[in-house]
């Protein structure tokens, strides 16, 4: 890839992480449900589809954004960092770079980030556990009822702009 295809590659991927944030926080934060977890499954994508390097920093975009629009700041960095970087291994040394090895590394994401959230908080005294889990567990579930719309948009920038676009 030439640095002219590596910047448009970027941009094409920030364009599509800045949908992912407006779909979450913007359409569907003022539903009556869940605010889904889509940003750190976007960070998931990247690594599944460009790799890990390409993950980690992906990730921790989607990190800064999380934490901009209201998450725990470098808590989201660090951690969406870590699930781009791991999706990015795992798809490179076990699974496969499709949806199916998107769908088990954005899932086991998703589940490990609410199981941090609540036993964080309960442990912390904030809350009784039956509380946390009335919140994380829809939150949960509307997240994963999200990832596909995710995979397809950053797919698309994977086969025009990325990866795949260059092999």
């Amino acid at each position: 890839m030439t640095r002219q295809d590596t910047v448009i590659q970027w941009i094409a991927y920030g364009a599509a992480l800045l949908i992912v944030a407006a779909a979450d926080y913007y359409v569907l934060g003022p539903m009556p449900m869940s605010l889904p977890l889509l940003l750190p499954a976007a960070a998931a994508a990247g690594g599944v589809l460009e790799g890990p390097a390409f993950g980690a920093v992906y990730g921790a975009l989607a990190g800064l954004m999380m934490s901009g629009l209201g998450h725990e700041g470098a808590v989201c960095v660090l951690g969406c960092a870590a699930v781009g970087w791991l999706a990015g291994l795992i798809a490179q040394h076990v699974l496969r770079r499709d949806w199916w090895g998107y769908l088990i590394c954005a899932a086991g994401a998703l589940v490990l980030w609410e199981a941090w959230q609540v036993g964080s908080r309960y442990f912390a005294g904030l809350a009784p556990l039956e509380a946390l889990l009335s919140v994380a567990l829809p939150e949960l579930g509307w997240s994963l009822a999200f990832l596909l719309p995710v995979y397809w948009l950053e797919r698309f920038c994977c086969v025009r702009f990325g990866r795949i676009a260059h092999e």
